[in-house]
């Protein structure tokens, strides 16, 4: 019973899964083959219209049409369109579990449609890939109902078949819920384990390693440039505070920092601690709204309650970012940003500092 708690508790990052999928370079390919599924799904809807006997009751071939005319659009927005975000995730399941179990429920021959309910395992597998244990009890156990509701009616409607149906039932049994909880169980272990190589364990913050994995999740409109602004954050004289008060009480002031950093540039803002004292957010946004927050993070980080108040050398710089080089134009953007905390660490620190280095142009081949 402690295990089923553990596994049910266990925290899920939408965009973190997202966004390490897109690192691996496989989120493209999956968006594309999911576009593809959805018309296989409106294409095996159309061909059953043709067949007779399937589509004879007015509410099956209403449910089976409703099927061809909305997977075209929605294939079409998965080819073209960007990954869609947590809600629209959300959102896109329950129609696709809804739209099966309508199909299935209303055409007629419940004994033949009975297998089809195999096809529940395709979502199925998009739940296991990017969602949690909620989304997955929540899935299987609506699959659940109507492979049970279809089962109560096939045995009622052809009763010399069944023991075929019975037979459709295990394999289904087998299918739909022993294959995806075995493998569900496994990845969600393995996340666990691999976020932890994401997150830096003093602060709960990203890593360097996180956070190159997130930059691919900034909320911008896929294949666009972006204004994106960097802020590098480094505590000013920390070797004195650890040598006075002790590597502990050095710890605590670490994990503060990085609480206040979260709470002046909360998310969809993307931070790290890149080592040491020294962290760094990116984000989209004007550059003057973030020059503004990076004063108010200074100013918090020197308060007067504290044990041993901070002070931070911040140094913020701003590009456009071109879409076919996220990783290599934020990375020069840290560079930039690096520069102007080096340039306000020198002018006596507790300072936010501007990148006053003109954007390098990029050479004529590489635009």
């Amino acid at each position: 019973m402690n295990s089923v708690r553990q596994w049910w508790s266990l925290p899920v990052d939408y965009g973190w899964n997202v966004a390490y999928a897109r690192s691996q370079q496989a989120l493209h390919v999956t968006r594309i083959l999911i576009g593809i599924f959805c018309w296989f799904y409106g294409a095996a809807a159309a061909i059953a219209l043709t067949i007779p006997g399937l589509g004879d009751s007015s509410l099956g071939r209403l449910a089976l049409w409703w099927t061809v005319v909305t997977t075209l659009p929605i294939g079409l927005a998965w080819l073209i369109g960007g990954w869609p975000s947590w809600r629209m995730s959300i959102a896109f399941v329950l129609y696709a579990d809804f739209v099966l179990a309508a199909v299935l429920l209303t055409v007629d021959e419940p004994s033949e449609m009975l297998p089809m309910a195999a096809l529940f395992t395709v979502m199925g597998s998009y739940v296991v890939g990017f969602h949690g244990p909620k989304l997955f009890t929540a899935h299987h156990l609506f699959a659940f109902v109507t492979v049970a509701v279809l089962y109560a009616s096939a045995m009622v409607d052809d009763p010399a078949q069944r023991l075929r149906t019975t037979l459709y039932l295990v394999m289904l049994i087998l299918v739909m819920f022993s294959a995806p909880l075995i493998c569900h169980s496994f990845l969600m272990l393995l996340r666990r384990d691999a976020t932890g190589a994401f997150y830096d364990p003093l602060t709960g913050m990203q890593n360097r390693r996180g956070f190159d994995a997130a930059i691919g999740n900034l909320d911008r409109r896929p294949g666009t440039d972006a204004v994106v602004t960097a802020v590098v954050i480094d505590i000013d004289n920390f070797k004195a505070v650890n040598d006075r008060f002790g590597h502990e009480h050095g710890d605590t002031a670490i994990r503060l920092t990085a609480s206040r950093i979260l709470d002046v540039f909360p998310a969809p803002a993307v931070t790290v601690r890149l080592g040491g004292e020294e962290f760094a957010v990116v984000c989209l946004g004007g550059l003057d709204s973030v020059i503004e927050r990076s004063e108010q993070l200074r100013i918090r980080l020197c308060d007067a309650t504290d044990r041993s108040p901070l002070t931070a050398s911040i140094g913020v710089a701003h590009a456009v970012v071109e879409a076919r080089g996220v990783e290599a134009g934020i990375d020069e953007l840290l560079g930039r940003a690096d520069k102007a905390m080096y340039r306000a660490k020198r002018l006596g620190g507790d300072r936010v500092a501007q990148c006053s280095d003109p954007v390098p142009a990029r050479p004529a081949d590489e635009r």
